[in-house]
């Protein structure tokens, strides 16, 4: 099984509005996120574990019309909450499990995972779907809780910091690991999926 944990006790609306509060989109930084990450026009990214959608309508202002945000998530209210929100065309919701998303292999330029690898049971398998989703030279980024930030939740024995998250990567098959510390509480690490596939 690869459900969420951290999020499991919460009823399903209410984690819908605290997933779709703007003030979660600028805590997350997703702006600055998706303009560091060299998203541009024209190109295919994937939100894993989308929530509300608080990364993939600046994802899919970034692609433009040209290109494609596929918004993937369990929660069938979350992503009642993005079409609600009237999303262009090319900002596509799936209805399925980070690790099983159904899509096509190779279509991903970049490939998200904001708080998600700390909440499934396991994250090898949400990162092995992010490899094989990603097209040669492409790139998975995931953000984290650090484990020595001073906050209550989640559980630091829920955390992936630094340490834990470089295996996991490699044993997907990524490789050249960026670290970026994210705010006072948070990291990035991203890994490419090597050229020649």
């Amino acid at each position: 099984m690869t459900g969420r944990r951290f999020h499991d006790s919460i009823d399903p609306h209410r984690r819908v509005r605290m997933l779709s509060s703007e003030e979660r989109g600028r805590w997350l930084h997703a702006d600055d996120l998706v303009k560091e990450s060299g998203i541009s026009q024209g190109m295919t990214c994937i939100d894993l574990g989308c929530g509300a959608g608080a990364l993939s309508f600046p994802l899919v202002n970034a692609t433009g019309k040209e290109g494609a945000v596929y918004a993937v998530d369990t929660s069938a209210e979350a992503l009642d909450h993005i079409r609600a929100k009237d999303p262009p065309e090319n900002l596509k919701t799936v209805n399925s499990e980070a690790a099983r998303t159904g899509l096509e292999s190779g279509i991903a330029d970049f490939c998200f995972m904001l708080l998600l690898l700390h909440e499934v049971e396991q994250p090898e398998k949400v990162l092995a779907e992010a490899y094989r989703l990603l097209k040669p030279g492409g790139k998975a980024v995931a953000l984290e809780w650090r484990e020595d930030a001073e906050i209550p939740m989640p559980p630091r024995n829920e955390r992936i910091g630094k340490e834990k998250i470089e295996p996991l990567m490699t044993g997907a098959g990524l490789s050249d690991l960026e670290y970026k510390e994210w705010g006072k509480s948070r990291y990035i690490m991203t890994g490419s999926k090597n050229t020649s596939g």
